[in-house]
């Protein structure tokens, strides 16, 4: 009787164990619905959305008045592919070699066909893993459905070994996670993957998006890293600090577009984070972490000027 009673009482308790996706779902649902920035170290503001359409419309309206817009236009629709080589001392003998396609700021419904100029830039290559890095939209809300139609064209025509993991981005909505996985990618919610290879593995922690949308609980995905080698997937470079406190190896991120519109020389008009401004593009370090923030491959407003949009192609190398 009493293991009867035991078994019952720890079947109610697993039933009321905290799932940490859905309290994620409905706080991000909430934030979304609420036009909420929630801002780490506390502090939230609402309507942040509505400055944000305010400038890109203005922006736009300048570009056409000024004749400049087609300029930019092409500018963005003029992506490159880049490859990169990264040394570690602690990189497991067995993934020496490794191959990471880093796709960030995708915004495919900014661009039209983007999809396609991304897959004629890799041009059938192949890589050991395919990772996205959030905003796969440049619209702020509404349907989306156009958004995964093309991103399922870009995850099929992509030939990844290990598959794709992805997060998401301040672009992005909660509803997209169902889709995205149902199309293949791997979503990270503030969670961890593992990549194994004869006995060695390389743990990915991805988290939400930590520009508009923090919580504690991208803070919590971080601390749960392994004595290994570890590579953190997270849309803005404002988690430097946390990440190196935390030993993690390599942080990919983007958000930034590298400025998108910068001054010649490439100097950014603006960068649009909080913290870690001077990880704003390209490679960087802090303390013992090296870390990348991509160009991104689209733009929240189609143009470009004086920086380039990239598809990144990584490749870890043991030293």
């Amino acid at each position: 009787m009493i293991k009867s009673v035991n078994g019952s009482l720890h079947q109610v308790l697993k039933s009321f164990a905290i799932n940490n996706r859905t309290i994620w779902a409905a706080n991000r649902f909430w934030m979304e619905t609420e036009n909420m920035k929630n801002k780490r170290y506390g502090g939230r503001s609402h309507n942040h959305w509505y400055l944000l359409l305010f400038l890109m419309k203005t922006f736009n309206t300048f570009l056409h008045v000024t004749g400049q817009y087609q300029r930019g236009y092409n500018n963005a629709k003029d992506i490159v592919l880049r490859e990169m080589d990264l040394s570690f001392p602690n990189l497991p003998e067995e993934f020496n070699g490794f191959t990471i396609l880093h796709l960030s700021d995708l915004h495919l419904d900014g661009i039209p066909c983007l999809e396609d100029i991304i897959l004629r830039q890799l041009d059938n290559r192949e890589v050991d893993i395919c990772v996205l890095t959030g905003d796969y939209r440049a619209a702020l809300h509404g349907p989306m459905s156009q958004v995964m139609k093309s991103l399922e064209i870009l995850v099929k025509g992509i030939n990844s070994r290990n598959g794709f993991l992805g997060i998401l981005g301040n672009h992005d909505s909660c509803h997209m996670v169902e889709p995205m996985e149902r199309m293949g990618i791997r979503m990270l919610i503030n969670e961890n993957f593992h990549v194994e290879r004869s006995g060695a593995s390389l743990q990915f922690i991805g988290t939400d998006d930590v520009h508009y949308y923090y919580t504690d609980q991208a803070l919590h995905a971080m601390e749960a890293v392994n004595d290994g080698f570890s590579i953190a997937l997270v849309h803005s470079p404002e988690l430097y600090d946390i990440a190196a406190e935390m030993g993690i190896d390599l942080y990919l991120c983007g958000h930034t577009h590298g400025g998108q519109v910068c001054l010649p020389g490439g100097f950014p008009i603006l960068t649009h984070v909080n913290r870690g401004r001077r990880f704003y593009k390209g490679h960087w370090r802090y303390k013992d972490l090296q870390g990348i923030t991509s160009l991104g491959i689209g733009a929240s407003v189609p143009v470009r000027f004086n920086t380039r949009g990239e598809v990144l192609i990584l490749r870890l190398n043991k030293c």
